[in-house]
């Protein structure tokens, strides 16, 4: 009998675990978020990554360090996902509180990202616009990957590395530099060299 009554304990306690787990990945991060931070380099710089068993140069264009909330995250198997295998919408400043985040819904298809709005939404398009982003990610190592494969929709992450220009034989896949442009172009393409989960 003391041996069910553990087990039982134990089973509620998973349980309570899990569901402790699951609704603070829903919440994510309640508050204001600063905005990136973005700094010019002094020097031209480049690395080679593989894509298609071939060395494709990656420019860097900026250091880049990003503080967000995670509102929608995709796996991609097209041409580029040998290098930039998952994309994640982000959202910071204010988004996040639940006065703005409760009337705006995220979703990525494409290699795009896309938010739905409440006609009762206190903030505009373009104030979410500016305050959110999709961002392809580029792993520096497979340690990053596995970082990056372990996110969740609702983790507070804080990514450094670089925005950069990946010269692909069929075009270059650069990345936007302002965060008030929108539509083909937009997207952020980040060389990823460090990922933190802020608890």
């Amino acid at each position: 009998m003391k041996k069910f009554e553990k087990l039982i304990i134990v089973a509620v306690i998973m349980f309570l675990v899990i569901v402790i787990k699951v609704g603070l990945s829903k919440d994510g991060y309640q508050g204001e978020l600063p905005d990136p931070v973005q700094v010019d380099l002094d020097a031209p710089k480049s690395v080679y990554v593989t894509n298609m068993e071939k060395e494709v140069e990656v420019d860097f264009l900026a250091e880049y360090t990003i503080e967000a909330v995670i509102k929608s995250k995709k796996k991609y198997s097209d041409y580029a996902s040998d290098i930039s295998r998952y994309d994640v919408a982000l959202a910071w400043g204010d988004l996040n509180s639940k006065e703005i985040d409760d009337y705006v819904k995220y979703s990525q298809r494409g290699r795009w990202y896309y938010y739905n709005m409440d006609n009762d939404c206190p903030v505009s398009v373009s104030y979410i616009g500016e305050r959110s982003a999709n961002v392809h990610l580029i792993h520096e190592n497979n340690d990053i990957l596995k970082d990056i494969r372990a996110l969740d929709e609702g983790d507070h992450i804080k990514l450094k590395g670089y925005l950069v220009k990946v010269n692909f034989e069929s075009g270059p896949w650069t990345s936007s530099l302002t965060r008030t442009d929108t539509g083909d172009g937009a997207c952020e393409v980040m060389y990823v060299t460090s990922v933190e989960v802020i608890k």
